[in-house]
């Protein structure tokens, strides 16, 4: 079983089906904004004066005509003109524009423009800004200037739109008045075309005392970093890289590089003939072994041998010849391996001292390419230095040159300024008069109102269920607490009985006795699957004790435990129920009893155990009440006397199960303490009511005091689309009418009885 953390840590997959589920459930969330959304959209767009707009289409070039071209320096290659035709799309818009056109139009002496007094309200949030804002008397008049207010009233109504791909740009004019429309966005074509022309050669004149500033400060430049060049040449003897300096380096870097693998290649070949010289046994060295010396005293200890051998096979050991004959030969082999060792230490000594002669030179040449690639990189530092030097010196001499031609050209420009020179700009289509509003759209906007309207419901109802932190299914169960789920309970919602003999207090437990009063139900159902997962949830027999708790109060812990021992006892079960809530106690009201003695009796010694287990008028199942509620609950559950009533309740059974009714968890330790005793618990939490901080709370203090944890059930769950719906299969409307009826008769007959 896994713990809380982990099952806190666990990521369960969302289906598009969970989403579907919350916008069911929030559904009057989502038809409450689209009904909003979409009132106000058709509220605005049915008020709302209709607007038309003009547009007039002109062609930008980034050069003046051909006839200019050489005197035009704001179209010369020497700017940068990435941001060209954004710069004029900003002209466009610009103030001075604007008002040459409001010029051109007399707009503040037109009518269309002079009638409007602008609406209420904006005149009302005007005045409230000027207020909060503390504008004085001059800026107040200032701003009802009637030119600032007609260069104002245009820049809120144009719009520049650029055409993809071309020079062309459309310059469109909104407004209430049609005729006003078009006749300002030909005024504006007609004011740009003029500022252009009236900045051209200002900027020439500009642009000429500018050049004549920009070449004196290259020239001066040049002569500086010419002479710094001259220098850094002297100081690092840059003229010897024309001579091929670096292609030596270089070359001799490559001609010790070669040299250093060719002496590691040797080195390698004086370790390995060290090793083997010197591991190797004396009398199998090759220089031994062609030794003359080595040869002619082995041929000499050969023939002393074949004589003693010869000499051995004829005569005894102790005779004096052939004694004789030992001696020389023992003295002839003492000889060989004397001159054996002694070539073999020569030659050992030789490969030593030749690895160590060719280490050496690996050692130095390894060194001479270590300082040769300083000296490459120093003349590669430097050479770099020297052409980004030189590379400079040209690109200034290079803008030079451009500035001297542009300087002439310059001057020729301003000797032609008062000749027509033409523009870069030209319209294409002048503005019409528009023949019907561009706006409202009123399908469009009723269609995106609807789309957006469903849009923020389901946002909206996404955010509240984001928001709800309750439990709302058995995942959450399972991902919050780390317990299983042993099942869910629908919400009980019993139908009204017309009769004078049904009271409000005898309706009030009828969902305590469902599973009796109607099996058929739904709710019965759901009691049948919990009883199927309680008595398959332990591996070995379904718990004989336990105990039914829930977090919180109002969860519903004793309407599942009455109706699961009902539906335990419907499989012929003995079942009893202890009402351990010795503070707010319920079970007595459920069936009907007198609670003057139960398990508090019990506990403090006024009662014996056959006085207090009662009939509950099912068969199979008897009841425990809890007694007068005692000055001191958590002590008497504590005691040992609840192990005595357990084994007075075995003695007197015996019942198949047990199960104690305790308080709530988080509240109090009485929950806890019986836990510890019992063979499991079960855990009763109540949809939308148990949040799953409680929940996993709850767990946690059963888990500290070491109680067995047989599941949690998920009670008062709502029927909704997509979500615990196969309930309805089993629904018997003529049963429910008769479900509060039956447990009426039921509790008459016991009290009878």
């Amino acid at each position: 079983m896994s713990t809380p953390e982990t099952g806190a840590t666990e990521r369960s997959v969302v289906h598009l089906r969970d989403y579907g589920r919350v916008l069911s459930e929030r559904r009057n969330v989502v038809i409450a904004c689209l009904v909003l959304v979409v009132s106000f959209t058709a509220l605005f767009t049915f008020l709302a004066h209709p607007v038309y707009r003009a547009t007039t289409t002109i062609q930008i070039e980034r050069k003046t005509p051909d006839s200019l071209n050489f005197g035009d320096t704001t179209s010369s290659d020497f700017y940068d003109y990435n941001d060209f035709y954004q710069t004029q799309y900003k002209v466009l818009q610009s103030k001075t524009v604007l008002k040459l056109a409001a010029e051109r139009l007399d707009l503040p002496n037109r009518p269309e423009y002079a009638s409007r007094k602008g609406s209420p309200l904006g005149r009302l949030v005007a005045w409230g800004m000027d207020l909060v804002s503390g504008t004085s008397a001059e800026d107040r008049a200032a701003a009802s200037d009637p030119w600032r207010r007609a260069v104002s009233f245009m820049e809120t109504r144009l719009t520049v739109e650029p055409v993809r791909n071309s020079k062309l740009v459309k310059l469109t004019f909104q407004d209430i008045d049609k005729n006003l429309c078009a006749d300002a966005a030909n005024a504006v074509a007609d004011a740009y075309e003029q500022f252009n022309t009236d900045t051209r050669f200002t900027s020439s004149s500009q642009a000429r005392e500018f050049l004549t500033k920009q070449v004196a400060r290259l020239q001066s430049e040049i002569a500086a970093e010419e002479r710094q060049l001259q220098d850094y040449s002297t100081k690092k003897e840059i003229l010897a890289l024309s001579d091929g300096t670096q292609d030596i380096s270089q070359k001799a870097l490559g001609d010790m590089n070669g040299k250093l693998v060719e002496a590691k290649g040797r080195l390698a070949l004086a370790q390995a003939r060290y090793d083997a010289v010197a591991s190797g046994a004396a009398d199998s060295l090759p220089e031994v072994l062609a030794s003359p010396l080595i040869v002619e005293l082995k041929k000499q200890n050969a023939e002393i041998e074949r004589q003693h051998s010869q000499m051995s096979e004829r005569f005894k050991p102790d005779w004096p010849p052939l004694q004789q004959l030992q001696e020389e030969l023992d003295g002839a082999r003492d000889r060989l391996q004397l001159e054996t060792d002694a070539i073999a230490r020569q030659v050992r000594s030789v490969a030593k001292a030749d690895l160590q002669k060719t280490r050496d030179e690996v050692v130095n040449l390894d060194r001479q390419v270590t300082v040769q690639k300083g000296e490459v990189q120093r003349v590669g530092r430097d050479a770099i230095e020297y052409s980004g030097l030189k590379a400079g010196i040209e690109t200034k001499r290079k803008i030079l040159a451009d500035l001297l031609t542009r300087q002439n050209d310059t001057e020729t420009t301003n000797a032609l300024k008062d000749k027509n020179s033409g523009s870069n700009m030209r319209i294409v289509d002048h503005a019409e008069v528009p023949r019907a509003p561009f706006k409202p759209n009123k399908p469009l906007n009723l269609f995106l109102s609807l789309v957006f309207g469903l849009g923020l419901g389901a946002a909206a109802a996404l955010l509240l269920n984001y928001l709800d932190n309750t439990v709302k299914n058995e995942q959450d169960i399972q991902r919050h607490a780390g317990v299983p789920a042993l099942g869910f309970i629908p919400l009980y919602q019993p139908l009204h009985v017309v009769g004078p003999e049904e009271s409000t207090a005898n309706s009030q437990y009828a969902a305590d006795m469902a599973c009796h009063a109607d099996p058929r139900s739904s709710f019965a159902e759901a009691f049948k699957s919990l009883r199927t997962a309680f008595l398959l949830a332990a591996p070995e027999r379904a718990p004989r004790r336990v105990v039914v708790t829930s977090c919180e109060p109002l969860d519903g812990k004793s309407t599942v435990i009455t109706n699961l021992a009902i539906a335990l006892t419907q499989l012929g079960r003995a079942v009893v129920i202890v009402d351990a809530d010795l503070r707010r106690p319920r079970v007595h009201k459920v069936f009907g009893i007198e609670n003057g003695a139960g398990l508090s009796s019990f506990l403090s010694g006024n009662a014996e155990a056959d006085e207090i287990v009662r009939e509950s008028g099912i068969p199979g199942l008897h009841v425990v009440t809890s007694g007068p509620v005692p000055p001191n609950p958590s002590e008497l559950l504590a005691s040992k006397a609840l192990e005595s009533f357990m084994e007075k309740l075995d003695a007197q059974g015996p019942f198949d199960h047990i199960f104690f009714d305790s308080p709530p968890l988080l509240q109090m330790a009485d929950a806890v303490l019986l836990a510890n005793r019992m063979d499991a618990t079960i855990l009763v939490a109540r949809e939308g009511r148990t949040v799953h901080q409680a929940l996993a709370s709850g767990v946690k203090r059963l888990r500290q005091s070491r109680a067995m944890i047989l599941g949690a059930v998920l009670n008062a769950v709502v029927e909704r689309f997509g979500n615990y719906y196969y309930y309805r299969y089993h629904r018997d409307e003529p049963a429910e009418r008769r479900s509060i009826a039956t447990v009426a008769r039921v509790r008459r007959g016991r009290k009878r009885a």
